[in-house]
């Protein structure tokens, strides 16, 4: 018995615990997302919206987002809680793409007392990253000019990856990628690009520039890195084009005298020239104001002091050429007059003495140097002490010694000439210096003395000829010396020139061997001058020596082209290469390489330049194509100062070998003793193609690309000519046929077989389809048209003479003929007694038969034997089994003799002069095809009314053969 008692009071709670029904993820447009889904791709500053939803769980679950393992706190979140404890939660994020997230995902996790550990779905971001970095790796050292330079750029942590591209300054064309290489390195990629270029003076710097999909699509700057080359080079002295400048000072003026080059490494050093002599920098008046020499200074100038100055710059890598920088002319001041004593003529052999006085004129009154000259030539220049000492301004130097001192204390302005001879006859004169400097010179006085012919003396002059001039030369005398010299000695290049003793030289056509120096030593009865030269320079305007042949070319397989120019030249010029008018620079397609030759002597050619063009077929797409290729070279040469520029031009042709070849007619059909057209054979190929022609056999063979019958071609002539087309590189050839008709030849072959004399016409002839005509005597008894077999069964005892005719396009053939004694006869020595006796009873009878049909059917018709023959007509068109075809002769046969009583009339032979007619079953069938051709007429019957089965085989069986046979039994 149940007994309720409540000793304690218990209060109990029951909580009532599910899970959720439902977790989904989905996307701002509600797609539902499944667990562990890859999104995107996505690229960075994308905005990502996810939703995680719970329903159905008691209590209501809690919904939180993660990044990874961090909680996103920036969720919309969401809660709905029903009476009945039940309910929904929401989260829903915006997430912004950033590098980040990258390899990370996205986990709505699902927490409620129902479940032990938290419901958690996940969601993955596929993200695309701009590259983060690019690194160069250039030279870190010098790279000679002209050799090769390799950069790498590098651009890391790109997804997808990156792709790099360079430029450069100055730009250099068709810069490309020599090799990228494409690296995973965990979620991202590592990008490298290399590429090598030749190192120029010119290239100041290489960049490199990195994107991808990410950059590009959102217009971002692409990633860049830049790196400055460092190229050796030998110094390059910069100099204007205006030419030559001149600076003129006076004495005692100070000059600067600058070098600019260009070079690397910049340190270098500067030698410095004075009209081609190396300049002492240790000078007084010369002082270096850069350490490396390329400024100096001139000061306290003199006239020494005069000339072209020229510099040469050199480092590590070479030197530079010498360049003039500027002439520098120093100005004097003084004026001075010359006095001579005694004044009248001196004979050589007195060795008298002579005075000369320099004197200032004013205001000067003191001379601190003089100069003396004769002839314009410096003779003396006193005081004859060292420079140092010329100027008192300069102080006392203790090294000198009393003499030494004695001797630049002297008087300049007096000389003393003592024992006087022919050397010093000449014009005397003298330059006086103070303390302004040198001044102008003075009068001349001259000194006249008796002595061999002396010569001008002064600087040889140059006189500038074209190659092939004419130049008369005249000795120049200063004084023709006493007595008057009237003959000289000429020395070309030092080597006299024989026959010539003139004063004048007179040279025609000049050349190679003209361009010298030219001295004329005149002499007189006392005696030989000192000489006077004159310098030939020859020149030529540019003239073509070895030019380019109008036709050039080369075999389509060569992989290298070569022509060659010569341009003779003086002053020397250069050549250029053109292509249709348009300059050929070197590079990889072509190659220019340019040389220069002294003259020549032995050929009379001046100075010239060779320049060779090198087609690198090898660099062409698809090497040396015939029409594209086909192109005017031409060789062009500069002006020089003589004349315009030369050039010489060819055409230039891919060779190959002749193809296409092509003939005309391709056949020709023509009679015996007639002459056919010509055959013309033609092709395509250059060289243009050489032809020959050749007869079937070989045997017969012709040059030209026309195949030409000078006359009448024989029956030995017809068949297949051969035409062969050819260069130096291959052949082609084409046949063609030629036909020739002519009568029928026959001759007559007999033979025995079972039991049966054969009687075969052999004929020879062209077209080889005839019409057999048999006669015995002169009676025809058969014809059978184009057929390649007749039979005849003669009745026995048939004797005499059978003759062939046959008969083509060409006419009617000879006769050929054969006698026959009874055919029987023949047969005997093959049969024993008792056959030989049938026999003969057999033929007696047989012939008897023969002998009354045939009288019977000569009543009838104007044939004179009974004879049986079968024809087999040739039809190209019908298409027809043998047995066929003589099953319907046999009947047409049998029909005819029915109809005309066992006889029939055989068709004659046309007259031999008659002329022939084409038969239409050889040119022009008149049956369609696919129809029954009809057979040709019968040539006759025979009175035994139907042929026999033993006459039908043997017909059959002779049908096969070949030619036209007579059958004797």
């Amino acid at each position: 018995m149940f007994q309720d008692r409540c000793l304690t009071g218990q209060v109990s709670h029951l909580a009532v615990l599910g899970k959720p029904d439902q977790v989904l993820v989905t996307l701002e447009n509600s797609t539902i997302v499944n667990n562990n889904t890859l999104l995107g791709p996505y690229q960075i500053g994308d905005r990502v919206v996810v939703k995680c939803s719970a329903r159905g769980g008691r209590p209501v679950p809690q919904v939180t987002w993660y990044n990874g393992t961090e909680m996103i706190t920036n969720s919309w979140d969401r809660r709905v809680e029903h009476e009945n404890g039940t309910g929904s939660a929401k989260s829903e994020i915006s997430v912004t793409v950033s590098r980040y997230d990258l390899g990370k995902g996205l986990q709505c996790r699902i927490n409620s007392s129902a479940v032990p550990i938290p419901v958690v779905r996940s969601v993955y971001l596929d993200v695309e990253v701009p590259p983060v970095n690019l690194r160069m790796e250039p030279l870190k050292e010098f790279v000679d000019e002209g050799g090769k330079i390799s950069v790498s750029c590098t651009a890391t942590q790109s997804r997808p990856a990156a792709y790099i591209y360079w430029n450069s300054d100055p730009l250099i064309p068709g810069l490309e990628r020599d090799n990228e290489t494409v690296i995973k390195t965990n979620l991202t990629f590592t990008t490298t690009s290399t590429v090598t270029v030749e190192a120029s003076r010119e290239l100041a710097s290489i960049s490199c520039f990195a994107s991808n999909k990410v950059l590009d699509d959102k217009k971002m700057s692409h990633l860049s890195a830049a790196a400055n080359l460092n190229v050796k080079f030998s110094p390059e002295i910069l100099i204007g084009s205006v030419g030559l400048k001149k600076v003129y000072k006076v004495v005692d003026d100070t000059l600067t005298l600058n070098c600019p080059f260009k070079a690397n490494p910049k340190q270098v050093t500067v030698s410095w020239y004075r009209n081609n002599n190396l300049l002492s920098l240790t000078d007084l008046s010369v002082r270096s104001i850069l350490p490396d020499n390329s400024k100096i200074e001139i000061k306290n100038m003199r006239r020494k002091n005069s000339g072209v100055y020229s510099c040469m710059v050199g480092n590590i890598v070479g030197n530079s050429d010498i360049v003039d920088i500027l002439e520098l002319l120093v100005e004097d001041v003084p004026s001075v007059q010359l006095t001579l004593n005694p004044t009248t003529p001196i004979s050589e052999g007195l060795k008298e003495n002579v005075t000369l006085k320099c004197a200032p004129l004013p205001p000067d009154t003191k001379l601190m140097s003089v100069k003396w000259f004769l002839d314009g030539a410096l003779l003396k220049q006193l005081p004859d002490c060292p420079d140092e000492r010329l100027d008192p301004l300069q102080g006392q130097d203790t090294r000198y010694t009393q003499i030494q001192q004695d001797i630049c204390d002297m008087d300049p302005t007096k000389i003393i000439l003592e024992n006087v001879g022919r050397n010093f006859h000449g014009n005397y004169s003298c330059q006086g210096k103070n303390r302004a400097g040198w001044g102008s010179i003075s009068n001349t006085e001259r000194l006249r003395i008796y002595y061999a012919p002396v010569s001008l003396q002064r600087e040889a002059p140059t006189i500038t000829l074209k190659k092939g001039d004419n130049i008369t030369i005249s000795c120049l005398l200063k004084n023709p010396g006493n007595p008057k010299a009237e003959a000289a000695i000429w020395l070309r290049g030092g080597v006299r020139v024989k026959g010539e003793s003139g004063l004048n030289l007179t040279l025609k056509d000049v050349g190679v061997i003209d361009d010298e120096n030219f001295t004329c030593i005149p002499f007189n009865k006392v005696g030989k001058g000192l000489g006077s030269s004159v310098l030939l320079s020859i020149v030529t305007p540019p003239r073509i020596l070895k030019g380019l042949s109008s036709l050039s070319g080369a075999p389509v397989a060569r992989s290298q082209v070569e022509l060659f120019c010569s341009v003779e030249c003086s002053p020397l010029c250069t050549i250029d290469w053109l292509i249709n008018g348009t300059r050929i620079f070197n590079g990889t397609k072509y190659i220019l390489k340019e040389k220069v030759k002294l003259p020549d002597y032995t050929s009379n050619i001046l100075s010239q330049v060779e320049s060779r063009l090198i087609m690198n077929v090898t660099a062409w797409e698809g090497g040396l194509v015939p029409d594209r290729d086909t192109a005017n070279y031409t060789c062009l040469s500069s002006n020089n100062t003589v004349g315009s520029g030369v050039f010489s031009s060819t055409l230039f042709r891919v060779h190959f070998p002749p193809r296409s070849i092509q003939i005309s007619p391709r056949l020709q059909t023509v009679k015996e003793n007639l002459r056919p057209r010509d055959f013309r054979c033609g092709a395509k190929g250059y060289p243009p193609a050489k032809y020959f022609w050749q007869f079937e056999n070989g045997t017969r063979t012709r040059s030209g690309e026309t195949l030409r019958f000078k006359s009448p071609v024989r029956r030995t002539d017809g068949g297949s000519y051969t035409c062969t087309a050819f260069n130096s590189l291959g052949n082609v050839q084409e046949s063609v046929r030629l036909n020739v008709v002519y009568k029928p030849e026959c001759y007559i072959d007999k033979e025995i077989r079972e039991s049966i004399l054969y009687l075969r016409c052999m004929v020879d002839a062209f077209p080889p389809n005839v019409t057999y005509y048999w006669y015995q005597g002169e009676t025809l008894i058969s014809s059978a048209i184009f057929s390649s077999a007749t039979q005849f069964e003669i009745s026995k005892g048939i004797v005499g003479e059978f003759s062939c005719q046959a008969l083509n396009l060409a006419g009617l053939g000879p006769r050929c003929t054969i006698q026959i004694n009874d055919p029987s006869s023949l047969l005997i020595e093959e049969q024993d007694f008792t056959l030989i006796t049938f026999g003969a009873i057999f033929v007696s009878i047989f012939v008897l038969s023969l002998i009354l049909s045939v009288i019977f059917c000569r009543k009838k018709s104007d044939g004179k034997y009974d004879i049986t023959v079968i024809h087999e007509v040739q039809d190209d068109l019908t298409i027809r089994t043998r047995e066929e075809k003589t099953s319907a002769l046999e009947n047409k046969t049998l029909n005819q003799m029915k109809s005309s009583n066992g006889c029939s009339a055989i068709p004659a032979p046309p007259p031999e002069d008659e002329p022939v007619i084409t038969p239409p079953a050889v040119h022009t069938p008149s049956t369609a095809a696919g129809e029954k051709a009809e057979p040709a007429p019968t040539a006759g019957v025979s009175n035994f009314g139907r042929a026999s089965t033993k006459q039908r085989r043997r017909s059959r069986k002779m049908l096969n053969r070949a030619p036209t046979e007579l059958w004797l039994v």
